[in-house]
């Protein structure tokens, strides 16, 4: 299906295409894409995971990489979900009872439009150095990635996202990453802001427990909060309880009663 860039976290701002394309795994795919995820290893498998999606729609070369974080957790949902909800669960931590909630694409799924001014960057003091940011896009981000995925300097992919948003890492590499990892006092505040800004336009999902919360007003509830990212590997854990067989699915031949 088609997704205008409009709809996209970025706005589609400076897209020269007016759309991606992105379709629901067939049974066969997701069979080929558990074989041949990497285990244990998340850099790998995001380079996996982005790969999955280009071979889609080679467009998706030219995004903004908050939009291809906000795409392939569509391809998942849409690939375990007809109507854009997904059962999401979650323990906890009070009593140990297991909560259920049931999320949609429209109403639960948030997230806020970047402002265009803010894609166009910055220029930000860091550990006594002044730099221009960049909104990545795909072939931006791999200038950085790709170096940390052959030497593993930094496995965080969170981390490296954030190094991505600072302009020259290519020439000034080892003094962006020294100054990411060092930040101290008002730096971390910059760093979490840069995050905020860019990449965390999807908002996390609040549950909350009914027997501990129960005759609670509002103010008073303990919730808990599920991140998106959290949920993009356990699509495909709980797929029969997302897409149940109904009795038209499915009819057994009577026994004759001897």
């Amino acid at each position: 299906m088609n997704i205008p860039v409009t709809s996209l976290p970025s706005g589609g701002y400076g897209y020269d295409f007016p759309s991606v394309n992105v379709s629901p795994m067939t049974f066969q795919e997701i069979i080929k894409y558990l074989e041949g995820i990497p285990e244990d290893d998340n850099l790998a498998k995001y380079m996996y995971d982005m790969n999955m999606l280009i071979a889609g729609d080679p467009n998706i070369k030219n995004c903004y990489i908050m939009d291809i974080d906000f795409l392939l957790f569509y391809k998942k949902l849409i690939t375990v979900s007809s109507d854009l909800t997904y059962t999401i669960h979650s323990v906890c931590p009070e009593c140990g009872k297991k909560v259920s909630k049931t999320i949609s694409l429209d109403t639960d799924l948030k997230f806020e439009q970047i402002d265009r001014h803010v894609m166009e960057g910055a220029t930000i003091e860091l550990g006594g150095h002044m730099y221009e940011t960049i909104v990545p896009r795909y072939t931006d981000f791999m200038k950085v990635f790709q170096k940390y995925l052959v030497y593993r300097r930094v496995t965080d992919l969170g981390i490296i996202k954030t190094i991505a948003l600072i302009k020259d890492f290519d020439l000034q590499g080892n003094q962006i990453e020294s100054d990411v990892l060092g930040a101290k006092h008002e730096d971390i505040t910059l760093i979490l802001m840069l995050q905020e800004l860019y990449y965390n336009q999807l908002k996390p999902i609040k549950l909350y427990c009914p027997d501990c919360n129960a005759g609670k007003p509002v103010e008073e509830r303990r919730e808990m909060a599920i991140s998106v990212d959290s949920l993009i590997s356990d699509f495909f854990r709980e797929i029969s309880i997302n897409c149940p067989i109904d009795g038209s699915k499915v009819l057994f031949k009577q026994v004759r009663e001897m």
